[in-house]
């Protein structure tokens, strides 16, 4: 009687560590399968961005009639921890000539036609080099963290 009671216990103990085993695979093929959605999102995001910037930053450099930059300059929000951020980890460069940075935010994206866009903070874009910044950053397949959309090609 005991061994046939010590065995059921065994046997329980085996199906649940067998279940706990498929839930930590299950969770963890959910949770790359929302990474993986997230980044295609973000990156879809910006690249509807980056056509329209790109856009705007031609009308401006042909000097075409009330054409100008759309969003902050980010110099007016260079203090914010989120830009303190990536300027120290050199995703920006404040100082660079090469660079034309802006921010824009959920208004800016409807004056651009993307009220589909939403955005907790803001993009940054880079008029120069029509590059586009998401601020928070995002793991790539790789478990890197990348912020420009010329990182996710």
């Amino acid at each position: 009687m005991r061994k046939s009671l010590l065995l059921t216990y065994f046997k329980i103990i085996i199906v649940i560590i067998v279940i706990l085993i498929g839930l930590y695979f299950l969770y963890n093929f959910v949770i790359k399968e929302y990474n993986e959605k997230e980044f295609e999102t973000v990156k879809t995001n910006m690249l509807l961005i980056q056509a329209k910037t790109e856009l705007i930053q031609q009308k401006v450099e042909i000097k075409e009639k009330d054409a100008k930059y759309i969003g902050t300059q980010l110099k007016e929000k260079k203090d914010e921890p989120a830009i303190q951020n990536l300027i120290n980890n050199k995703i920006i460069d404040l100082e660079s000539k090469d660079s034309n940075y802006y921010c824009l935010d959920n208004n800016n994206l409807k004056e651009l036609g993307l009220e589909e866009i939403s955005i907790s903070n803001y993009y940054i874009v880079d008029y120069k080099k029509n590059d586009i910044i998401y601020i928070d950053g995002i793991l790539n397949e790789n478990g890197v963290v990348v912020y420009k959309l010329s990182e996710m090609k």
